[in-house]
Order: C-alpha cells, then sequence, then structure tokens
C-alpha cells in the first residue's frame, strides 16, 4: 500500500494545470535508496501486478517505441493501434476517477502520487481526447506523423516513448543556450558557479538572500529564462511579466508538491521509465540522451535536496540546474 500525502485545496490557480494550492501538509517519510536499486532497467513499470497498476501504467505496456522492442513494419502498425486504443482506455478511465480524486481534494483528503498526476494531466487531455479519437478511427496511418509534428495534440496516455525522446532532444538543444544566459545572469548577480555546486554551498548562498532566489523578486528576464526552460510555454517574449510569475509559480508548487509525493511514497526506484522520464522533464532535467540510471540519479538527487533543505522554495534547485545543466548539486552524506 502506497503511503498517502494530506494536502489543503486552497482553490485552483489556473484551470489548465490544477494545483493544490501554495500551502500543502505532507507526512513525511524518510528516502533510504540503497546505491544498486538506482540502476534496475524496466520497460515501463517497476512492478508486474497488472492489477495494482494504474490505467495509464497498463495502457503504456503496450507502447512498440519502448527501448528493446524489435518489430518488423505490420508488428509496428498493430502495436501503434493497440497502444493508442489502450491509451484512449485509460482516459476514459481517468476521466472516472479525476471525478473521485477532486471530490477528495474538496474534503481535504489523502491522495497518492498516481491520484496527483491524473488531477493534473487530465483536464489537458480530456481537451484532445475526441480529436485524436476521431483520427484515430478516420485516418489511422498519419497518427504516428501528426503526433510527432504537433505533440500538443496527443494525449499524454497516447504519447509514445519515441515522440517524446524526440520532443525532449529539441528542448534540450534549447536548454544549452538557456544554460549560458543563466552563467551572465549569475555573474551579473553577484554569484558564480562555485555556489551551486555543493548542498553547503546553494544553501549558504540562498540564506544570503540574493534576489534570484525570491519569485516575488525575480526580474522579467530571469523569470522568462526559467519560463522556456522548463518548457511551461511559448512566447515568453511577448507575455507580461506577471502572467510569466503566476505560470513559473505554478511549475514551482506543482515540482513542489510532486517532490513531497515521490519522497513520502519513496517511489523514485520503482518509477517505470516513462514515468521517470517525464518526472525529469518537468524539473528541466536533461533527458533526451541520459541513460535510465542517471536519470533517476538525478531525480533523487533533486527530491533529496528539496525535502532536506528547500521544501518550501524551488527557485534555488531551478537555478542549480539552469547553472550546471547536466549535473546535479553535490549532496551531503550522499549514499550515490
Amino acid at each position: 500500500m502506497l503511503a498517502r500525502v494530506a494536502a489543503t485545496r486552497l482553490g485552483m490557480l489556473d484551470h489548465r494545470l490544477p494545483t493544490l494550492g501554495s500551502r500543502a501538509l505532507f507526512r513525511f517519510a524518510n528516502m533510504p535508496v540503497k546505491p544498486h536499486s538506482l540502476f534496475h532497467t524496466s520497460a515501463v513499470t517497476r512492478t508486474t501486478d497488472w492489477q495494482n497498476m494504474t490505467a495509464t501504467e497498463q495502457a503504456a505496456t503496450f507502447d512498440p517505441t519502448l527501448p528493446g522492442r524489435v518489430l518488423g513494419p505490420w508488428q509496428k502498425f498493430t502495436g501503434f493501434m493497440s497502444f493508442y486504443k489502450e491509451g484512449i482506455k485509460a482516459l476514459w478511465a481517468n476521466r472516472t476517477q479525476y471525478r473521485s480524486i477532486k471530490q477528495q481534494i474538496r474534503n481535504d483528503e489523502e491522495i497518492s502520487r498516481a491520484e496527483f498526476q491524473i488531477y493534473t494531466r487530465y483536464p489537458n487531455d480530456r481537451l484532445r481526447m475526441i480529436p485524436f479519437a476521431v483520427l484515430v478511427v478516420l485516418a489511422p496511418e498519419l497518427i504516428y506523423l501528426i503526433v510527432l509534428l504537433m505533440p500538443g495534440f496527443c494525449p499524454s496516455t497516447c504519447m509514445t516513448y519515441r515522440a517524446m525522446t524526440k520532443g525532449a532532444r529539441r528542448h534540450d538543444k534549447l536548454k544549452q543556450k538557456l544554460h549560458l544566459q543563466a552563467l551572465d545572469r549569475i555573474r551579473n548577480a553577484g554569484l558564480s558557479t562555485s555556489d551551486f555546486v555543493d548542498e553547503a554551498a546553494l544553501t549558504k548562498a540562498v540564506q544570503a538572500g540574493n534576489s534570484v532566489f525570491s519569485l516575488d523578486q525575480m526580474s522579467r528576464t530571469n523569470l522568462a529564462l526559467m519560463y522556456r526552460f522548463f518548457g511551461i510555454g511559448p512566447l515568453s517574449m511577448v507575455l507580461p511579466t506577471s502572467w510569466l510569475r503566476a505560470s513559473v509559480q505554478r511549475r514551482l508548487e506543482y515540482i513542489r508538491t510532486d517532490d513531497a509525493l515521490l519522497g513520502s511514497e519513496q517511489l523514485i526506484s520503482g518509477l517505470g521509465l516513462v514515468e521517470l522520464f517525464r518526472a525529469c522533464q518537468e524539473r528541466g532535467i536533461p533527458a533526451a540522451d541520459l541513460p535510465e540510471y542517471q536519470l533517476r540519479l538525478a531525480l533523487y538527487n533533486w527530491v533529496r535536496l528539496s525535502q532536506r533543505q528547500m521544501p518550501d522554495n524551488a527557485v534555488p534547485i531551478a537555478w542549480s540546474r539552469l547553472v550546471l545543466l547536466n549535473r546535479s548539486v553535490k549532496l551531503a552524506n550522499s549514499p550515490v
């Protein structure tokens, strides 16, 4: 039975990305993750118990593009059709579960990470469900091409691993450019790369009260930098500053809640490849060309630092990822 996390509902900040609010009550547990458990490899999920898998996890097992699967042309076509069919079924199942989860949050009841992910993803997915289902019926041979060209058209339950990695690779190239800009920004703020290399240095820099670590005091240029780095949306240069600040705040609140759930349920060593990849992408971790064990280790370092030092402010960890890019902050007394 997964550990549960209690959250206080303070209202919706944005209908497109539901949130549990700016304040939440978490029942933390220690995160004793053994080093060897970080290096296991798995296709989708670290459990083989079909009954205990969510509908989304079950649908993901049909993905013909997962690493290690070698299929012929006809097997690929039938594999894609099965995957999209199961993805739509999972989306319909999430519809029912979303209503239940929404009621739980209204009643201040506890929810798990799996439920939290359904709660945050389903509102966007339902907007794509009908047009995508129509496309599956009328022009199935065009789906793969459309998903590659317009990934935003596809519900999350129907996004193949290959499409995710291709989109991540494009975004990782952008992160390289943003990384160079971030180095200039921290130098202008009186900081250096050495302030981000380990846990003690980062904690000291945050305690010094530099304005770059405060979302309320962050300049428009830095907000736009973080907005693009997290892949929140396009048009960062024309959006009002208040919109950028609110968008970045929503993403950091989502990450903070997800960090607490991952830590309290001790899920990092058990995440399947698809969920692991998504979690890294959401945190700005370059994921496209990293092996699974490095993704798992990077996510573990992020969540552990978040729980130990900065449970109420993810901005310093976000800056550390911008500055270090492919590296993580070195943790004190780290088991790995």
